[in-house]
């Protein structure tokens, strides 16, 4: 990550605004009907203006109901930008970006805030790259590392369903086509509908819009198991920059090929929901965004921890296709390489649940707080509210885990300290 022209506020570093949602709220009586129309709804409700591509509006509005209120605060203002081609289109570095543009059927732009509505939104997929010269395809199988045209002409041939002649020639753009057609579906897990593309669209706003979005990638890939090139947590930034992984990654995954040793990101554990989920960490995130509202029980059985992590505010965890995903879920959040910050408030948020499934993984002890801990330390610490009472029952972090995170208060108090010293001496 880029270094701060000054370092963060203490307060700031406490307060991790983690991915997750909030306590769940007892079920309403229907509400009757709206009279206005969708546009006018989403505008006067979310500040989104859909008239850029009025066709997502009752799709939108689907994937924006359910959403828990914190969830809502980060999607609010949401740009709908109408493009017709991918994020790339034509002006793409190599083939694997252009084959990762055209295969697009919506995207997200960091930073802009912006949900990217395409062609391919509406029509799916398609080539319109036409027919790459040598030197690209050559590049093209290299960076895959296949040995000649005819053994990726093999690959393409065993995705579901594509069907080519016996015969492709060198370069043809159907094979181009049928890797972009398969690629969603074959990535996703099957057709996605409308509501549910946009709702991984915005899984993205949820865990990349806010400041601190590092912190919160990096929560999240600690608990899902992603490690950057080098080895270490993976927060996003790759040599100082925000990077998602290397389009060539999407590729291989769809082919069936390893990741390669020049991919930025790295997963170390099972669970990833989706093959998309093993992109990247926020692709991992997305993917988890999309199947706690599409279909929990499939996330809960790829991986209890998402499923908790995400569930607050969302579905009830003690409807019994779900509950047996709760206490293996609990205590892979409460493991010690978990952020607190992060796993706290989404065991605070599933509320009953963790009682009903999990009161054995209680713990009353006092946090273990050094009496030479300093007082704004301390103070950053209690903003936090680390410990989560149930109906009599007391969860907290593990002993190790407020240790880490002592060090890293401790650290930016200090930083924080010298700077305004620099400051003073100025």
């Amino acid at each position: 990550m880029p270094h701060a022209v000054h370092p963060a506020p203490l307060a700031a570093l406490a307060l991790l605004a983690a991915a997750c949602g909030d306590r769940a709220a007892p079920a309403a009586p229907a509400a009757p009907a709206d009279p206005r129309a969708c546009p006018e709804r989403l505008l006067a409700d979310h500040a989104i203006d859909v008239s850029p591509e009025p066709r997502i509006c009752d799709a939108l509005a689907e994937a924006l109901r359910p959403l828990s209120p914190s969830s809502l605060a980060e999607v609010r203002g949401l740009i709908v930008v109408r493009d017709a081609r991918g994020p790339c289109a034509d002006a793409c570095p190599d083939l694997a970006y252009a084959l990762m543009s055209d295969a697009a059927l919506a995207f997200y732009r960091i930073g802009a805030h912006e949900l990217h509505v395409i062609d391919a939104t509406f029509d799916g997929p398609r080539w319109r790259g036409g027919t790459p010269t040598p030197e690209a395809l050559a590049d093209y199988l290299a960076q895959l590392g296949l040995p000649d045209w005819d053994a990726l002409v093999a690959r393409v041939r065993a995705l579901p369903g594509v069907s080519l002649p016996g015969h492709v020639p060198v370069g043809d753009p159907a094979l181009f086509d049928a890797i972009v057609q398969a690629g969603p579906p074959t990535l996703l897990g099957g057709d996605v509908p409308l509501a549910d593309l946009l709702r991984h669209e915005l899984g993205h706003a949820v865990l990349l819009r806010a400041a601190g979005e590092s912190a919160k990638v990096r929560a999240w890939g600690a608990l899902s198991g992603w490690t950057a090139n080098g080895g270490e947590p993976a927060d996003g930034y790759i040599r100082g920059v925000f990077a998602l992984e290397r389009p060539i990654v999407a590729s291989r995954l769809l082919l069936g090929l390893p990741r390669g040793d020049d991919a930025h990101y790295t997963p170390h554990r099972p669970g990833l929901p989706t093959p998309y989920a093993a992109f990247d960490p926020m692709e991992d995130h997305a993917e988890s965004f999309r199947l706690v509202h599409a279909d929990p029980e499939a996330l809960g059985r790829a991986s209890p921890a998402r499923l908790v992590a995400l569930a607050g505010g969302v579905v009830d965890l003690r409807a019994p296709a779900l509950r047996g995903f709760v206490r293996p879920g609990v205590a892979a959040l409460l493991a010690p390489e978990i952020d607190p910050r992060f796993a706290m408030p989404a065991l605070r948020a599933i509320g009953p649940a963790l009682v009903a499934e999990a009161a054995d993984l209680a713990d009353p002890r006092p946090l273990p707080i050094p009496a030479s801990t300093h007082p704004d330390v301390r103070a950053a610490l209690d903003q936090l509210q680390l410990v989560v009472e149930v109906d009599g029952h007391t969860f907290r972090p593990s002993d190790a885990a407020i240790a880490r995170l002592l060090d890293e208060l401790e650290d930016a108090r200090a930083e924080q300290e010298a700077f305004t010293r620099v400051l003073e001496e100025d």
